[in-house]
């Protein structure tokens, strides 16, 4: 393991120490006021207060639930769907396999963020609507990848031998051909999951997260950004969050996917 890994893998657990129990390290809500707006972190350490008095801490540890929660679950809905599909794409074949490619492609067709906000258009604003937005986004290209996977492991040795010795297709499938796909759709699900933070702070930044007061780091990033020389703080530290996360899970998942 590297040096850059492990550094990776310290941000990544202490980042989730920090926003998982939240109430421990702040003692302060995070959408209530509690002092004068814009405090620096000097006057009030360790993040100073936002525009409106609230603790800029307190809603960073809950915004990082937010966002990386909301992350967690969109990125759960690319992964279960796109193996799905994928699956029955390559192993199945047929009119299921040219169905499911040709919609791939449309939808490849149309850039993500695009396709997410036309689906919110659709359902509304909302942290929840935002996470099928990008769930929903993500499923052409990992259907396309685990469809790949899926087709190459059909033509492994091992399972043209099971498929001779008469083994049942599902027997297959589930001992042969999709422990093995785990290997190499793991790697592809955790840069996924950095996309899905980029994507989901990306809309909350554009205002589609319905509650203007929830602590997320797209939401603090957005009204940070109108103090931005009275009060540098408030934009450079959610931006900071979100970079480096994505940064570092994008890198940890580049890594799991070298031998």
């Amino acid at each position: 393991m590297n040096w850059s890994l492990r550094l990776s893998i310290m941000w990544l657990c202490a980042v989730s120490i920090l926003v998982i129990f939240a109430p421990v390290f702040t003692p302060y809500n995070p959408v209530h006021p509690i002092a004068d707006p814009l405090l620096s972190p000097k006057e009030h350490p360790p993040s100073g207060t936002d525009h409106l008095g609230r603790d800029e801490w307190s809603r960073l540890l809950y915004g990082g639930r937010t966002t990386l929660g909301a992350s967690f679950a969109a990125t759960t809905i690319t992964v279960v769907l796109g193996l799905v599909l994928g699956a029955t794409a390559a192993i199945f074949g047929g009119h299921s396999d040219r169905v499911i490619v040709g919609m791939s492609n449309a939808a490849l067709a149309i850039p993500g963020l695009l396709l997410a906000m036309i689906l919110i258009a659709g359902m509304g604003p909302g942290i929840m609507a935002i996470v099928l937005a990008v769930g929903l986004g993500g499923i052409p290209g990992f259907t396309r990848m685990s469809r790949s996977v899926f087709r190459e492991l059909r033509e492994a040795g091992y399972v043209l031998a099971a498929q001779a010795m008469g083994t049942s297709q599902i027997r297959i499938i589930r001992s042969h051909i999709f422990p093995n796909s785990l290997r190499k759709l793991t790697p592809v699900a955790t840069i996924n999951f950095a996309w899905a933070i980029l994507g989901i702070t990306t809309l909350t930044f554009l205002g589609l997260a319905g509650d203007p007061s929830i602590p997320e780091w797209g939401v603090m990033l957005n009204d940070g950004r109108g103090y931005l020389f009275e009060a540098p703080w408030l934009v450079l530290l959610p931006g900071l969050l979100i970079s480096m996360t994505v940064i570092v899970v994008h890198a940890v998942g580049k890594r799991i996917g070298k031998p």
